[in-house]
């Protein structure tokens, strides 16, 4: 799997996350993470970050803005619980605070 990420996507969400209670930085799968406790919630990774959600809200979300998928590590592979957002700039990603939250908040209590 390819770890690489852009790194103004990092900072702009250090600067969004880091600051909601109980979010921790951390690693995941060899990318930049976000926790809750000590679950994952969302990973920089590649040109954009993933967020888990439960699959039927993934499925909701897919298809109604052309910058969200489900996440795929690698060809054939799909992880039905991660949405996949890519963005162009990297500050249009403080705009999804409501997912962040509503990820935060389904991962917290699995």
């Amino acid at each position: 799997m390819d770890t690489t990420y852009r790194k103004d996507i990092k900072e702009q969400l250090d600067e969004v996350l880091l600051g909601m209670p109980g979010v921790k930085d951390g690693k995941a799968f060899g990318y930049p993470a976000f926790k809750i406790g000590r679950k994952i919630f969302c990973f920089v990774g590649n040109e954009g970050i993933s967020i888990k959600l439960p699959e039927a809200r993934v499925n909701e979300l897919v298809g109604s803005q052309d910058s969200m998928s489900v996440f795929s590590p690698d060809e054939g592979t799909v992880w039905k619980s991660w949405l996949s957002i890519q963005l162009p700039d990297a500050e249009d990603y403080a705009e999804h605070v409501a997912l962040y939250q509503e990820s935060i908040q389904f991962v917290g209590e699995g």
